[in-house]
């Protein structure tokens, strides 16, 4: 029997919804941002916030003359607005009639969830801006030396104790304390409580908010920053690969076309390896086969969400971005992979935040076409104020051995 009934009288159907892009859920406006500032720029674009010299107790000798007065003084400083997000893009009115779902209005949506997203980040990037004293590493934790440090159920309530007792020293009180963690962390605190049999984490607010812990209300979020230091010293050999957030980079020899996702040319020197990967780890350039050839959509989607990029300079490639990211390489040459979380610990709004344009589209025809162009965009500032720097703690933990 040879008959071929497969292919021209099967039916083919669509399903009633697209598959969902999952953003990521923001937490930063809701812990670590104080946005009471808003009020004071009626316009403009810079609000000021100075701050004042402290004053000192002498002894007084009764019926002399004081000799010895305090100067008083003062050190101004302030936010500016001053970051616009965009995101653009262009849809027809030929495919609006004829696409089966209105992508315009579908597209619209993504775009002011990921500019949310990128504010979230934005915040949680001034992790940074802690005073130097108050940031907990290996020698807070049972180690020594201020490197990065691992952590588990055996020192989870040292974190937190450790937190505490950095903001107590800066006499920063008991209340509004919160903490920012990634799945990974939070699933230690949960371990960790669970010995105790509490409903810890039991749910998770739409906010991220998992409840409180430790005297800090935890967040649960997946833009906790990290940061990533890759030691090469020779050039890749063809086939082995590097794996960024379960996004597999694969080396290509410099003889033969990159033209399968995710390929990577090895170049001719070490230098010229790594410059290929930075582009196709970034995604800005477009790829050629000659240098690399982009990963999947979805793969891309990753990166983009993780806001991931990379850097090369003298045997390290860099890569940072945001999440509970594992890197991980198989390449001839790379010495070490380390990478740090930043979890971050404080006093609720202690990043001072002012939206002067919330995320939102905008749709304009087009003179010379049938469609409209859609801009969605947004404009803020922020900025970690010196007094607040010390309401900021933030932990350097080891995650090089996630996997």
């Amino acid at each position: 029997m040879a008959n071929d009934l497969s292919t021209a009288f099967n039916a083919s159907y669509w399903a009633p919804e697209m598959q969902k892009v999952y953003i990521k859920e923001n937490v930063a406006r809701q812990s670590i941002a104080n946005e009471s500032l808003a009020a004071a720029l009626v316009d403009g674009t810079r609000v000021h916030r100075p701050y004042r010299s402290a004053l000192k107790v002498q002894d007084y000798v009764k019926g002399t003359a004081i000799s010895s007065w305090t100067d008083l003084s003062g050190e101004d400083e302030y936010l500016d607005i001053n970051t616009t997000k965009l995101i653009a893009f262009y849809v027809d009115d030929i495919d609006k009639l004829e696409n089966k779902w209105d992508m315009q209005t579908i597209y619209a949506g993504d775009a002011g969830r990921l500019l949310s997203n990128t504010i979230d980040q934005a915040i949680f990037a001034k992790y940074s801006d802690a005073h130097s004293s108050n940031v907990i590493s290996a020698g807070d934790l049972g180690g020594t030396g201020t490197d990065a440090y691992a952590v588990g159920l055996s020192n989870i309530n040292n974190v937190f104790s450790v937190a505490g007792r950095k903001l107590d020293k800066h006499n920063r009180g008991i209340q509004n304390r919160f903490s920012i963690v990634g799945p990974r962390l939070l699933e230690t605190i949960k371990l960790s409580a669970g010995a105790r049999e509490t409903g810890f984490g039991d749910k998770v607010e739409i906010n991220g908010l998992v409840g409180p812990r430790y005297g800090f209300d935890v967040y649960l979020s997946n833009n906790v920053p990290f940061s990533c230091t890759v030691v090469t010293s020779a050039q890749p050999a063809d086939g082995e690969t590097i794996v960024v957030d379960g996004v597999t980079f694969t080396w290509e020899a410099h003889s033969s076309a990159c033209n399968t996702a995710g390929e990577v040319d090895i170049g001719t020197t070490e230098d010229t390896a790594y410059a290929n990967l930075v582009l196709a780890i970034n995604g800005t350039t477009a790829g050629t086969t000659s240098t690399y050839y982009d990963v999947s959509l979805d793969d891309r989607e990753i990166l983009t969400m993780g806001a991931i990029t990379a850097s090369y300079t003298a045997h390290a490639l860099i890569i940072s971005g945001y999440g509970d990211c594992v890197i991980s390489s198989s390449a001839t040459g790379v010495d070490s992979v380390t990478t740090t979380s930043y979890p971050i610990f404080g006093i609720k709004g202690s990043v001072d935040f002012i939206v002067e344009k919330e995320p939102s589209v905008e749709f304009r025809v087009c003179e010379n076409l049938l469609g409209k162009k859609v801009y969605a965009w947004t404009r803020y500032g922020l900025k970690t104020f010196t007094k607040e720097k010390k309401g900021l703690v933030y932990l350097k933990l080891n995650s090089s051995s996630w996997v």
